[in-house]
């Protein structure tokens, strides 16, 4: 007799442990809505779940740097307008016949183009190729501009764009330096300046024919660097559609996989809400029988 009901309270223990085991698991599961605490408790599926987190953080990656380079982008828009602008400037100016103020205003627009190419974004100038710790134009004068051997001692950006990965097997630089955008029309400043100092100057009252004709001349010249500018334009705003595609498609397979891993960890909350109730009633049974069993005795059976 006293082994049987060894054994029967041996089974009734495993059944509470089993039970409060089952209530455990159920309340984890409530309170942080996965179906286990680790990758062990996922079985066959935590492969597949290791898989999705690796390429979620890549995607999450992407998407954050490529925002920040939409900014950029944005900012370097920015720039290109203002360049363009000073060049619309600039030709409108050499159209003039009245030459009093023409080399103030040449001043303002060198001093608009030097301002746009130091364009800056997140402390970094955007102009400067792979060099970012300096600006790309040194100078902030023309007669500085004079002083120089040749006019492209002006810039001190690297020679090589600076590069970003916007996708697993897509890299693209991301703008073009200043002495790529603006080489030729500092050289435009630099004939002005020259020649206004020289013997068929100063720009001062009516343009002269000898200046009449050399400022046709100059005129073709900035027109072409007005092309210049807004090609570089055009090839930023085209960056800007690619980089934001590029966003579009992170952004979806980031909620693709934001789907899948939910599919996989989460845990279905209405059925751990069940399987807790119907465990803790287990609890309270197995709880009960285990009492009873142990305080099994011969003694009423014998009065």
């Amino acid at each position: 007799m006293r082994i049987s009901t060894q054994a029967a309270a041996q089974s009734a223990l495993m059944d509470l442990m089993r039970a409060q085991r089952e209530a455990f698991d159920a309340r984890e599961q409530l309170s942080t809505g996965r179906k286990a605490p680790d990758l062990k408790g996922y079985g066959n599926s935590a492969e597949a779940i290791m898989s999705a987190r690796s390429a979620q953080t890549r995607v999450d990656s992407y998407i954050s740097s490529n925002t920040r380079l939409e900014n950029r982008l944005s900012v370097q828009d920015l720039a290109y307008r203002e360049l363009s602008d000073a060049v619309t400037d600039l030709r409108e100016t050499l159209t003039t016949s009245d030459g009093t103020f023409l080399m103030n205003k040449v001043q303002e627009s060198f001093d608009q183009v030097v301002i746009a190419l130091n364009t800056r974004f997140n402390g970094s100038h955007v102009f400067g190729g792979v060099r970012t710790d300096a600006q790309p134009v040194n100078i902030t004068t023309l007669g500085q501009l004079q002083a120089l051997a040749d006019p492209m001692d002006a810039f001190d950006n690297a020679s090589r764009r600076q590069t970003t990965q916007i996708d697993d097997n897509l890299a693209i630089d991301v703008n073009r330096t200043a002495s790529e955008v603006a080489g030729d029309l500092m050289s435009v400043f630099r004939r002005l300046a020259d020649f206004n100092a020289g013997p068929d100057g100063p720009f001062d009252g009516p343009i002269t024919p000898a200046q009449q004709a050399y400022l046709q001349t100059e005129i073709s010249n900035v027109i072409a660097a007005f092309e210049q500018v807004n090609d570089a334009m055009g090839e930023n705003g085209a960056k800007q559609a690619r980089v934001e595609a590029s966003v579009r498609g992170h952004q979806a397979r980031a909620d693709y996989l934001t789907r899948m891993l939910a599919d996989l960890e989460d845990a279905d909350m209405a059925q751990a809400a069940t399987r807790l109730t119907q465990a803790q009633n287990a609890v309270e049974v197995s709880a009960a029988t285990f009492s009873i069993l142990t305080q099994v005795s011969l003694l009423p059976f014998l009065r």
